[in-house]
């Protein structure tokens, strides 16, 4: 009997726990459909909160498929609501480890479609959005689905990540295979045919083909049926662009009007078509109806703001709701009250605006590892004029010291946020193992891109890069490990602060001077900060200064006669020096601070009018002769740059020198090209060995054969100081692809050290010379400067790089660094005046030596 009622008791709680189940069931799927209702519908917050209840419930009751559908429909509304956090990365690898477990395959597609459209739409890595995918293309395209919506779609984002990433061409053919796919399966008519159109339509204004650009557009709009806006924003933008200002109104208003009809309250649609009449205003030099037309567009993209005409209501950060939408509503808002008038107050809302501006922005790239954003780079001069304006108002010294502020916010952001990061890594102490990882992954990834860009077929390409997707994979689990087990560290990497005046005045002598060029266009600026005091220069528009810089760059490559070359020289001169004679004077020491200045050699400027008794360009005034130089990507990582005063330390250094091309008897050549023998190197290496040798420091030379890829690898971490006397060749296009030249091997992955790999080397060196071609050569970019060798040895560790900014003479390069190095050495100076001294007494040598042989080295650090 006891048993009996024992187990009535049993049955009677599993039904009940069965019900409540059962309960618990049915609402979670009721709340799944009701979330994915919304989501259709556009609402993307409200099915958010939805599919959020309804994974809490699946996955409490342990039903793991309907859990991991809940976690995708969840990025289907970040993606919606274009919110781009961590948390979808976490979700995703959650949902991946779901569908793996049921062998999901179209799952897994679907969520590497996702993580495409996160890292393409956070503007965090085109790379990684390009491979995610590519990969859900691989998975669609072995299924009974490779014929689908999906594909095409697939090859749509990819065609959008090319334009992206300005490869055209690329982006034409995966918008015509989307396109061609669609047509097969769609009927005639069908909407989503005219997105072809409008991603054609946008690549051609990439590539200001306008009236192209047009004609697609005009194409698209058959297919809108003119229930979407976006074909009219478009068409207004391109009006805009070519400066027909009545045609680009119309179609904003346009645009406007059925956005308003579409949206049924606030909508950041509408608060974008704002935007575009507010950019139109001031176009149109009417700077309060800009101002209005902001704040109501400000109603519609910033969370409890108030639809009010009040210009001078401001927003607040951290309710912004459209992070992009709100940005370019400031920078508009900031443009407009710079317009408006001379007044303090109108100033003041202005410097505001564009600080809430750089408070946005720094918002967005604080999730950016890869990339920075670019439009910021024409913004921060702006700002700084507004400063100078309230400066010579006011008086107020806080005003320069802003635009101080505004000027390191504009140089460099890629490159001095890894260097924190890596910083970031020492003050937390992350473990030895994780750190080894991250570096073996990006060694890894950056190994495979290279193979994938150079792979010869289409199998090879397709095996390369799953092998770069697996690393990013891999890399991604581990972000994900450290912002679980080692929050601060996630914190800290993020939190990088451009240096301030006073702190780069503590780290300067009383000889020195700190430059910060800042190109503006309708006047450029040079900041210029001494140990006790900081003073703003106004130069000559970009425009001016770049036609003047290109001039004597061309007259440096050409070897142009003394006349010519002593004419443009002196120009380029007046552009960046003229305001600065008199502090210069009294400062030999010279730190230029300017990504864009890094592809110029500026110690063979001429600082005087060109005189008729010039005879030999040994008498040309140089600023070499009064002046030692230095260069950095900014003041801020200048600032940041542990001081290594000279090669004199007391400890005993490790040197090794390469010079792969020395040996054996050849043919000579004049010049360290992309081939051929450099006996000269041998000389080189061997004599700087000798001096470190003499002075009982830890020295290795490696010549000929022996000097191996393999061999640098393997010492590369031990080094203080590094010297490749070699070929390298500097790749235009292609970044990833510049290499150095190391002994030949039978299989050329053992020959070449790419870009790509350098990033990533173990490097702790103070200095690094690069006494080979075009090391200081590559492609630029906007605010980051030039991709070059010497820069990925800087992003590696190196303290400092000495690099060449063209083909380099075997004679010459061989006498200069010899000097170099004797002058560093036995002389104990900084590696700075020891190149500046080379360079002199190189001159007097060689008196009637074109400045070209001796110019294009250039030390970036100190």
């Amino acid at each position: 009997m006891k048993t009996l009622i024992i187990f009535l008791l049993v049955l009677l709680s599993f039904n009940a726990t069965y019900g409540q189940t059962k309960v618990d069931t049915l609402e979670a799927h009721r709340l799944f459909e009701e979330g994915k209702r919304l989501l259709f519908a556009y609402k993307g917050y409200k099915a958010l909160l939805k599919l959020q209840k309804s994974a809490e419930i699946f996955k409490a009751q342990g039903f793991e498929a309907s859990y991991a559908s809940c976690l995708l429909y969840q990025l289907y509304c970040y993606e919606l609501i274009r919110t781009h956090n961590y948390k979808i990365i976490l979700l995703s690898e959650e949902a991946l480890k779901l569908f793996r477990k049921r062998m999901n395959r179209l799952g897994l597609a679907k969520i590497y479609t996702v993580m495409g459209a996160y890292y393409y739409n956070s503007g965090l890595d085109t790379d990684k959005a390009l491979y995610y995918n590519q990969k859900s293309v691989a998975i669609y395209q072995n299924s009974d689905y490779k014929m689908s919506v999906n594909v095409a779609w697939l090859w749509n984002r990819i065609g959008r990540i090319y334009v992206a990433q300005k490869k055209y061409k690329k982006a034409i053919t995966y918008f015509e295979k989307s396109h061609q796919m669609l047509q097969k399966l769609l009927p005639v008519g069908d909407a989503r045919l005219g997105y072809y159109f409008t991603d054609m339509g946008r690549c051609f204004r990439a590539q200001k083909r306008y009236d192209l650009a047009i004609k697609y557009l005009q194409q698209a709009r058959k297919y809108s049926k003119g229930r979407k806006e976006s074909y009219y924003s478009n068409m207004g933008y391109l009006y805009l662009l070519q400066n027909k200002l009545l045609l680009s109104e119309q179609y904003y208003l346009k645009t406007l009007a059925i956005a308003k009809k579409r949206y049924n309250g606030k909508h950041q649609n509408i608060g974008a078509a704002y935007e575009n009449l507010a950019r139109l205003s001031i176009k149109t030099k009417d700077p309060l109806a800009a101002l209005k037309l902001v704040q109501k567009g400000l109603s519609h993209v910033v969370s409890h703001s108030i639809d009010t005409l009040d210009i001078y209501h401001h927003t607040n950060v951290r309710n912004t709701k459209y992070r992009y939408k709100h940005l370019y509503l400031l920078l508009h808002k900031a443009k407009a009250f710079s317009l408006l008038s001379d007044s303090l107050k109108d100033l003041q809302a202005s410097l505001y605006s564009y600080q809430l501006y750089d408070s946005v922005t720094i918002k967005i790239q604080s999730q950016s590892s890869n990339r920075n954003y670019h439009f910021s780079q024409k913004i921060y001069p702006e700002a700084i004029q507004v400063c100078q304006r309230l400066y010579a108002k006011t008086q107020d010294k806080k005003y320069q010291h802003l635009a101080f502020y505004f000027a390191q916010r504009s140089h460099a952001n890629v490159l001095a946020k890894s260097l924190h990061a890596r910083r970031a890594k020492v003050m937390v102490r992350l473990p030895d193992s994780l750190v080894n990882q991250e570096l073996y992954l990006k060694q890894q990834r950056a190994y495979y891109q290279q193979k994938a860009l150079k792979a010869s077929n289409a199998a090879q390409k397709t095996a390369y890069q799953d092998s770069v997707f697996r690393m990013i994979r891999q890399q991604d689990m581990l972000s994900e490990v450290y912002t679980q087990k080692f929050p601060k560290y996630y914190r800290l990497r993020f939190q990088s602060q451009p240096a301030t005046v006073p702190q780069i005045q503590q780290k300067l002598d009383s000889q020195s001077v700190v430059l910060s060029y800042v190109w503006g266009k309708a006047q450029s600026h040079v900041l210029a900060i001494t140990h006790n005091d900081f003073k703003i220069y106004t130069l000559p528009p970009q425009k001016q200064v770049t036609a003047a810089l290109n001039a004597y760059y061309n007259a440096l490559q050409q070897e142009q006669r003394l006349q010519s070359f002593a004419r443009k020289s002196h120009q380029a001169y007046q552009c960046l020096w003229a305001p600065l004679q008199k502090l210069l004077r009294k400062h030999p020491k010279i730190i230029v601070t300017n990504p864009t200045l890094l592809s110029v050699p500026l110690e063979a400027l001429v600082t005087q009018a060109y005189q008729p008794d010039w005879r030999v360009f040994g008498q040309l005034p140089y600023l070499a002769k009064k002046h030692s130089l230095s260069y950095h990507y900014s003041a801020s990582l200048w600032c940041q740059n542990k001081r290594q005063a000279s090669l004199s330390a007391k400890h005993r250094l490790h040197f090794a020198g390469f010079a792969p091309f020395s040996g054996g008897k050849g043919q000579v050549m004049t010049t360290r090209a992309n081939e051929g023998l450099l006996p000269e190197s041998k000389v080189e290496v061997s004599t700087v060995y000798n001096f470190f040798k003499q002075q009982k420091h830890d020295a290795a030379a490696y010549l000929s054969k022996a000097a191996t890829r393999r061999e640098f690898l393997s010492q590369v971490s031990k080094l203080d100081i590094l010297h490749i006397a070699s070929h390298s060749t500097a790749n235009l296009r292609e970044a990833r692809l510049a290499r150095i030249h190391f002994a030949p091997q039978p299989q050329a992955d053992s020959t070449y050290l790419y870009a790509e790999s350098i990033y990533y080397l173990p490097l702790k060196a103070q200095l690094v010379v690069l006494s080979s071609c075009e090391s200081g050569v590559g492609k630029f970019e906007t605010g980051e400067g030039v991709m070059s060798l010497a820069r990925g040895f800087l992003h590696a560790g190196a303290q400092s790089v000495v690099s060449s900014l063209w083909e380099a003479d075997d004679v010459y390069t061989k006498k200069l660094m010899i000097l170099f190095y004797n002058r560093a050495l036995f002389q104990k100076v900084p590696y700075s005046q020891a190149l500046s001294f080379a360079k002199r007494q190189l001159l007097s040598q060689e008196p009637q030596l074109h400045p070209k042989y001796w110019s294009n080295f250039i030390l970036i650090g100190r």
